[in-house]
């Protein structure tokens, strides 16, 4: 009798070490499955997830990107880079959010994944390519030119005209470099808004604001106080392109598909006409 008990003891000890081993051996399986984890998904694929292609705009820099106070929510925002990167997202097939943000903060934007991109008119410059890469490009704009008030233009004939003044620029453009460059001997002013400067210019408070041409054109076709200076300057690394987060290649070649088309068939030329055509009706 006692060693059946003896016999009985052992046998229940080796089945509860079984059992043990049997729970262990699961629970490794099922850590490793655990730990193998979904593959993170890449910019395109949130984007085609989520169905909205979101981005980073500054709208003050008509006719390329601007408000049209007859509009509200998104329809707000008007202007040739707007109607490009609308036509991307409808090829993409998905909607598309633009939220508004200071030029010097759009970049950020992308970089801290609060947006998919940001399009303002950009130039591809070395130091940027420090933070974003940029798709291809679909316009040029080399041509950069000093906004003043008409009745100045007359002094201002080259680029020695604005030693001593002040000239402003947007915080972080490449007019902000064409100062450095060109207008070495005249007082910076750094502005987050072109609309500032404009507003600058016409108080006195600066003698003129860097621009672009084409901004330029716009500005003074719908506002006759103020006149574009003789001297132009040229900046190299004039190509448009819109930015996205480093390493985003998926989305950066969808996009670059697109913008092919695009600047096949010179669809960014009609948006700019058109674009110019509305800053000069409501006085942009």
């Amino acid at each position: 009798m006692k060693l059946k008990k003896l016999i009985a003891s052992a046998l229940c000890t080796a089945m509860v070490f079984s059992f043990a081993g049997c729970g262990n051996a699961g629970n490794g399986s099922n850590s490793g499955s655990g730990n193998g984890g979904s593959k993170e998904k890449n910019a395109l694929e949130r984007v085609q997830e989520a169905g909205v292609l979101k981005v980073a705009v500054s709208p003050d820099f008509a006719p390329y990107e601007f408000e049209d106070p007859a509009k509200s929510g998104q329809d707000t925002y008007v202007g040739a880079d707007v109607e490009m990167i609308k036509y991307i997202a409808e090829k993409m097939g998905v909607d598309m959010e633009i939220t508004a943000m200071d030029f010097d903060t759009c970049l950020a934007g992308v970089t801290q994944n609060k947006v998919d991109c940001s399009i303002n008119a950009y130039y591809p410059s070395e130091k940027r390519r420090e933070s974003v890469d940029f798709t291809d490009a679909y316009f040029d704009d080399s041509e950069q030119v000093v906004v003043v008030n008409k009745e100045d233009a007359g002094k201002y004939k080259d680029a020695a005209s604005f030693s001593g003044e002040t000239v402003t620029a947007q915080n972080g453009s490449a007019q902000d470099s064409i100062v450095d460059e060109y207008l070495a001997d005249a007082k910076k002013q750094l502005i987050s808004k072109v609309t500032d400067g404009i507003q600058m210019v016409k108080s006195k408070k600066a003698a003129g604001v860097v621009l672009q041409k084409v901004v330029a054109d716009s500005i003074v076709a719908s506002d006759d106080s103020l006149a574009i200076a003789e001297p132009v300057f040229i900046y190299d690394e004039a190509e448009l392109v819109v930015a996205v987060a480093k390493g985003e290649t998926e989305l950066k070649d969808k996009m670059n598909e697109i913008i092919k088309e695009i600047n096949d068939q010179k669809l960014y030329d009609g948006w700019l006409v058109e674009a110019q055509e509305l800053t000069a009706s409501i006085g942009k």
